[in-house]
């Protein structure tokens, strides 16, 4: 056990320390990541350096700076295309994205945010862009809305305890309102949010069912204000629905 510990010790710092620079992805000089993760100034030098070596982290000479490396991307893109990545989910999005003209978009809960972890564009001429990897305050989007109304009860009284920041003038962060909200989602089966996360931005989001689990995966619908009513977004429940019916029968094949 105490041979181990080191090693542990080593592989937590390192992690840290991706972390702090993919929160940062203009990188950071040693003295500023050794901060933000918590490390002293020559762990952190040390623990770059090798990462540096094996190319998870870059680091540019001129502006001595540390940011994230190339391998990290073949990372994601290993991840992507494991049944951990949500692959088996990237064709019934792209079909729903090609059905409605509109972006649709995978995310899962992670802590008090939305991940989002897949997404196809749509036909659109005017289009969101929501990139993989992009975090989210879960009450802020239909994604984390819906999820979040999926949970237990605890679960969710924890995440509405929590301080909701208003990310629009037009973010629900009253732990009443939202409370009763989570309660319609739950019974309609859909959440829904108008400009609350992007101004000029709308969506609906479902879960993807499973047997007898909590969703831990939900999809939902983008579209502009200016090219798409609440009513007409609306209309596309009954795809968003085949897609995550489709989405919950490949994962659980």
């Amino acid at each position: 056990m105490s041979a181990s510990a080191p090693s542990d010790d080593m592989l937590s710092r390192g992690l840290r320390l991706l972390t702090v620079l993919a929160d940062h992805p203009a990188g950071l000089g040693v003295s500023a990541a050794a901060r933000a993760a918590g490390l002293p100034v020559s762990s952190a030098h040390r623990l770059l350096g090798r990462l540096a070596a094996e190319r998870f982290v870059s680091y540019d000479e001129d502006a001595r700076r540390y940011a994230l490396g190339p391998r990290v991307l073949e990372l994601s893109r290993g991840f992507q295309r494991s049944p951990a990545g949500y692959s088996v989910a990237a064709a019934p999005l792209q079909r729903l994205a090609s059905r409605t003209g509109l972006p649709a978009i995978a995310g899962v809960l992670q802590g008090s945010d939305v991940l989002l972890v897949l997404t196809a564009q749509g036909t659109q001429h005017l289009q969101l862009r929501s990139a993989e990897g992009t975090r989210n305050p879960w009450h802020a989007t239909s994604l984390g809305k819906a999820l979040v109304a999926a949970l237990p009860e605890a679960r969710r009284e924890e995440l509405l305890a929590a301080p909701l920041a208003s990310v629009t003038p037009r973010t629900r962060n009253d732990p009443g309102l939202l409370r009763e909200e989570l309660h319609r989602v739950r019974d309609q089966g859909w959440a829904e949010v108008d400009e609350e996360n992007e101004i000029g931005v709308r969506s609906v989001a479902i879960t993807v069912p499973r047997a007898s689990e909590t969703p831990s995966l939900a999809v939902s619908l983008g579209a502009t204000v200016v090219l798409t009513s609440t009513e007409e977004l609306r209309s596309h429940l009954p795809a968003l629905r085949d897609c995550v019916e489709d989405v919950g029968a490949r994962m659980h094949a």
